[in-house]
């Protein structure tokens, strides 16, 4: 499915799905590997996350670092077409008040997104070799496709038949018109979410995608986890995994008679027994995908880039700083 994969660390603990008549499981399945097969389209999608933190013991600024972190929403729109290898990637971030878009554009092997706070576009197709719209996109994104395919694996893998719930025929309204879909419902216990984020975990540990792009961020800015490394963190996951008690995990998807998913919901949330400081005590997370225009032909309108408009990486690196501190320091 295409779709840039955002708050990667929230989602550690309840990657899962379900469902419970005879023949659900084998369909939910089709639906899926169907929908990745998706050449061109849209998608759409917004998530919510909530987090209350134990702030005893904290000093005022490293509590003022954390409450960035309590509340973050976003969204993202996305167009794409892998065989003529375009596609425009509208993504919007709200934390702590703080809100920033994030574009990215692929135009064959033109490469260029838009930056945040001073609004030029920064060319990224030159930093390698030529790329696809496939590429560009995994090369966004923050944990590796490998890592994404295991998972997914993990994920079909913990179903059984009685898991899947076929629910009702339901008439959508879409961008698209009224669809007429049928209703897949997973609801999963304490025990199976904690199963799966421990391979999950396992899996992103060995993950060297992920390990640089956390590690890039510490040395930008991240207040209050800067003396924090990769693998301390796994560690701490998974040490204190046996705090965590999941009260509610569901998931519900929509599928159209052509058997495509055109709306996924999940809704977690979760609790910690735990003193520690700066530890999550309760979390929420709320997640809504919509597929539309599916294997329909897009039409893309891709901004002229100029000298004026325009940087590469030695000027971004001169001359920007980098984007989260500047948002921050607006803020104060």
């Amino acid at each position: 499915m295409k779709k840039l994969m955002i708050a990667i660390f929230v989602l550690l603990f309840a990657i899962s799905l379900a469902g419970c008549i005879p023949d659900s499981l084998g369909d939910y399945k089709k639906a899926v590997e169907k929908t990745e097969q998706i050449k061109k389209g849209r998608t759409t999608g917004e998530f919510s996350v909530v987090m209350d933190f134990n702030t005893e013991g904290m000093t005022e600024e490293q509590i003022k670092e954390l409450n960035y972190f309590k509340k973050m929403n976003g969204s993202f729109d996305v167009a794409y077409d892998d065989e003529a290898e375009k596609g425009i990637f509208r993504n919007y971030l709200n934390f702590g008040g703080l809100g920033f878009d994030f574009d990215l554009f692929v135009n064959g092997k033109e490469v260029f997104m838009k930056l945040p706070v001073i609004g030029k576009y920064l060319r990224i197709d030159g930093l390698q070799a030529p790329m696809n719209i496939q590429q560009s996109e995994e090369d966004m994104e923050l944990i590796s496709r490998e890592s994404q395919d295991e998972i997914s694996a993990k994920w079909l893998g913990i179903l059984k038949k009685e898991d899947i719930f076929t629910g009702r025929n339901i008439v959508l309204t879409t961008p698209d018109g009224e669809v007429k879909t049928t209703e897949y419902t997973i609801k999963l216990k304490d025990e199976q979410v904690k199963s799966l984020a421990a391979d999950t975990i396992d899996i992103l540990s060995r993950d060297e995608k992920l390990r640089k792009n956390y590690e890039e961020l510490i040395k930008k800015n991240a207040e209050p986890m800067k003396d924090t490394s990769f693998d301390k963190l796994i560690s701490d996951i998974k040490e204190n995994m046996k705090d965590y008690t999941i009260e509610g995990f569901s998931y519900t998807a929509y599928v159209d008679i052509d058997g495509y998913m055109v709306n996924e919901m999940i809704d977690f949330s979760l609790k910690v027994d735990s003193t520690k400081p700066a530890t999550a005590t309760r979390l929420s997370y709320k997640l809504d995908i919509k597929n539309w225009d599916i294997n329909k032909e897009q039409k893309f309108e891709f901004p002229v880039l100029t000298e004026e408009n325009t940087l590469d990486m030695d000027q971004m690196d001169k001359n920007m700083p980098f984007m989260i501190e500047d948002l921050l320091n607006k803020k104060d």
